[in-house]
């Protein structure tokens, strides 16, 4: 389960990735948008379903700010959670409303995708599971 919660993050990044590319081109459609927001949701289940069964530990003395910023492995969870899910679920959803000028629109929506890289690093670099808890 935890390789397919690395696989269906990988996919996540690349998702909005292209999402940002076709907002650069202008070239978006609605069911993309459908898709991509299907995919966080799956991607929160089988993220919820691995921090609730595998035993989670943040890894020994990776970096030094590491350490420092992130003490507590709540905190890291809670950080990859918002990081990779609540921000581009609620960058997709509120876009219209959000957003009055075009460039502010790509400049938040790359943001959105660095969060996620950031999401992503904390959860697989930062974090590691083990079987059993």
């Amino acid at each position: 389960m935890s390789r397919l919660n690395f696989f269906i993050n990988l996919l996540n990044l690349f998702l909005i990735f292209i999402y940002f590319i076709n907002l650069n081109i202008h070239l978006m459609e609605r069911n993309f948008e459908y898709f991509l927001i299907f995919l966080i949701l799956f991607n929160s289940i089988v993220k919820f379903y691995n921090w609730t069964n595998l035993e989670i530990k943040k890894k020994k003395n990776p970096n030094i700010f590491i350490n420092n910023f992130f003490y507590n492995d709540r905190f890291t969870k809670l950080s990859i959670f918002i990081l990779s899910i609540v921000i581009p679920l609620y960058m997709i959803f509120q876009k219209d409303n959000l957003i009055m000028d075009l460039f502010i629109e790509k400049l938040s929506f790359f943001l959105v995708f660095v969060f996620s890289i950031i999401g992503f690093y904390l959860e697989f670099f930062v974090l590691e599971s083990k079987l059993g808890k």
